[in-house]
């Protein structure tokens, strides 16, 4: 049985699925279940979070709606209402709001519910001492394996890399999430990023740029090295320099936004853009990108006329949309990464081989492109959560 500490650390709608699978141990099959109103007053509980515990019962089948009619019991629950800790799984991520982590965070839980596992999921925001504390809690709770995303500083702790290796002299599988962390022989599962950079890189060389600039982040990152790999491939197999023509490297510590607004500030101030000695910027993720633009905008000249620019991310924001800048970006899998990872995970819990399947999985990215590059581009068809279906039309 796990421990109480583990129930408390569930998300509250995987605790109120629980406590709604005992509910229902009780009734037969057929019978109708309370509203959801009912449901939110008996747990004191938000509609969302009561829709959430609902669902999941739905999608496993315990469950089943009809309009008009309500909402009826299909089949007895096959869990306990105690949580076995073969079916827990923990996922320790920097801040699962940010747009980057959340859609992760959803792959891992659609996948979670799909194999029958619970996910027991943590935010260090942003904080490398408290991934370092949330991690010790996970090797001291029942889990069966751990997936990690790991801070944008930890991988350089001492205390961080040791517990990585209790967990490795423990037994315990772990999958990382997004990057890799050199010399730590663990799974993980990623965006390809040298391949999403390339790709990018060679656009914006199709679109007729030659001499570009470089925003970028502190170097020991391997996101920051993969990134950076993939536009010095991508300008010498296009017969350039394969270094940029100026650079600049933005520590993690820094206000990135601001950051890159002051560094490009400086590259572009007093000149016309006939004197600028790069056509174009890349950044390394878009929030990079909307500070070169306010630099560039400052200053008095275009995207794309003058400079062209593109990021990485896609997080596509209605900020900079509403000012004229619509983002080149690139766009990670990120349901499929998290969907990839939990399924790695589980399969490693379960002692099921992958034949013929990679412990370290690339997943591909792909280029959305839109008028900051300089490329003609339709009108964009845009859907929920800001996704664009704008494709090139030249």
């Amino acid at each position: 049985m796990a421990s109480k500490s583990v129930m408390d650390l569930l998300p509250r709608y995987q605790r109120v699925r629980l406590e709604l699978e005992s509910f229902l141990s009780d009734l037969n099959i057929g019978a109708k279940i309370p509203t959801e109103q009912e449901i939110i007053k008996k747990f004191k509980i938000s509609r969302v979070t009561a829709r959430k515990a609902l669902q999941l019962l739905r999608s496993e089948g315990t469950l089943e709606s009809f309009p008009g009619r309500g909402t009826f019991l299909a089949k007895l629950p096959t869990r306990a209402s105690t949580l076995p800790p073969s079916r827990l799984i923990g996922l320790l991520v920097p801040n699962a709001s940010a747009p980057m982590v959340g859609g992760i965070v959803w792959g891992v839980e659609a996948e979670a519910t799909r194999r029958g596992y619970h996910v027991l999921l943590s935010h260090d925001h942003n904080d490398p001492e408290l991934q370092i504390a949330q991690l010790g809690k996970m090797l001291d709770t029942q889990v069966a394996g751990i997936l990690l995303y790991p801070d944008r500083f930890v991988t350089e702790r001492k205390e961080f890399l040791r517990l990585l290796r209790e967990i490795k002299m423990r037994n315990i599988p772990l999958v990382l999430l997004d990057r890799y962390i050199p010399n730590v022989d663990f799974p993980c599962v990623m965006t390809d990023n040298v391949q999403g950079m390339y790709q990018l890189t060679e656009h914006l060389i199709c679109c007729g740029r030659r001499r570009p600039a470089l925003v970028g982040f502190w170097p020991s990152n391997t996101v920051h090295r993969d990134r950076k790999r993939g536009v010095t491939e991508a300008l010498r197999d296009h017969g350039l320099s394969p270094a940029p023509v100026i650079e600049v490297e933005i520590q993690g510590e820094e206000d990135f936004f601001q950051a890159a607004r002051d560094a490009v500030a400086g590259w572009v101030q007093g000149r016309a853009a006939s004197d600028l000695p790069f056509d174009s910027i890349i950044c390394m993720f878009d929030m990079l990108a909307y500070g070169a633009f306010s630099a560039l905008r400052e200053a008095g000249l275009r995207v794309p006329d003058d400079v062209a620019l593109v990021g990485y991310d896609n997080f596509d924001s209605e900020i900079y949309r509403a000012l004229g800048l619509e983002l080149t970006s690139v766009q990670q899998p990120l349901d499929d990464e998290g969907a990839t990872a939990a399924g790695l995970l589980m399969d490693r819990i379960e002692n099921k081989p992958r034949t013929g399947r990679a412990n370290h999985i690339l997943l591909p990215p792909r280029v959305v492109v839109r008028t900051s590059c300089g490329a003609k581009v339709r009108l964009e068809t845009r859907k929920p959560g800001g996704l664009s279906t704008t494709k090139s039309a030249s």
